[in-house]
């Protein structure tokens, strides 16, 4: 596996109403595994692994990492439960973690502007 092959570091936004985000970025992480780059992925307001794509992404192991950082069930934005505030911390955490260490080549911050 070559890790740091990207060598500069890029900010991809995907965000907006309906569906294609999280499927995008997916579809990066597929791509960069397929010339042997390394991508975590961490879903923020998402807890459930019983989804078809996910399932899929685990085969792609070593090269795609994936994380939940929420529970499974429908998240308030205007009143989030306590729980899920401390979940979207505890990804918030591994995901500056993740990109400190610099043995990622993708960090995917799945959700992330909802979460914020």
């Amino acid at each position: 596996m070559k890790t740091g092959a990207i060598g500069k570091g890029y900010i991809q936004v995907y965000t907006g109403n309906g569906k294609g985000k999280t499927t995008a970025s997916l579809g990066l992480a597929v791509r960069a595994a397929g010339h042997g780059l390394r991508t975590v992925i961490i879903q923020f307001m998402k807890g459930c692994i019983d989804y078809g794509e996910l399932k899929g992404m685990k085969m792609l192991s070593p090269f795609v990492e994936i994380h939940q950082a929420g529970r499974d069930t429908f998240v308030s934005r205007e009143k989030p439960d306590p729980e899920d505030i401390r979940l979207a911390q505890g990804g918030w955490e591994l995901a500056k973690k993740t990109i400190l260490d610099r043995k990622a080549d993708i960090v995917v911050l799945d959700e992330i502007n909802c979460a914020v």
